[in-house]
Parts: structure tokens; sequence; C-alpha cells
């Protein structure tokens, strides 16, 4: 039987765990929460580049930075809990 993770359910987890780790990081301000997270960034990367290779791995990081840099907002906007 294969039954494979959905997009939407993958996201769904992602967001809880994303949540969880920083709750987890304790941080003492806003200030930390870039280090942190490409840190978490850092060891998925590693993690996908050892699974898929570091070409596959250098393109889906890439396609995430350019959609950061085209959708989001170039100033810090206001956070709120990970939804």
């Amino acid at each position: 039987m294969n039954t494979r993770i959905t997009s939407e359910k993958a996201e769904e987890l992602a967001k809880k765990a994303v949540a969880e780790y920083l709750s987890n990081c304790k941080l003492q301000d806003t200030s930390q929460i870039g280090d942190v997270l490409m840190k978490l960034v850092s060891v998925a990367g590693v993690v996908m580049a050892q699974a898929e290779g570091s070409d596959t791995a250098y393109q889906r990081l890439a396609g995430t930075a350019e959609f950061v840099a085209k959708n989001m907002p170039a100033q810090p906007a206001t956070l709120r809990p990970v939804q």
C-alpha cells in the first residue's frame, strides 16, 4: 500500500514542528528567530541533500529563497503564532 502525504498535510505538520521548535528554543527576544530558523533550514537542507542529492536540494532551497524574495515583505512584519 503506497500512500503519499499530501502537500497540505505536510505543510500542516511543518508549521506545527516549527512552532514547537521555536517554543523549545526558549528565545530571549525576537532578534534570535532568524538565527535559530536558519539552523533548522541548514539541517533540513543537509538531510534533503543526503536523501535526494545536492543538486536537487540546492534547486529546492533556491526556489524557496526566490519565493520569499518575491512574496514576503522587505521589512520585518508583525509576528503572530505560526498558523
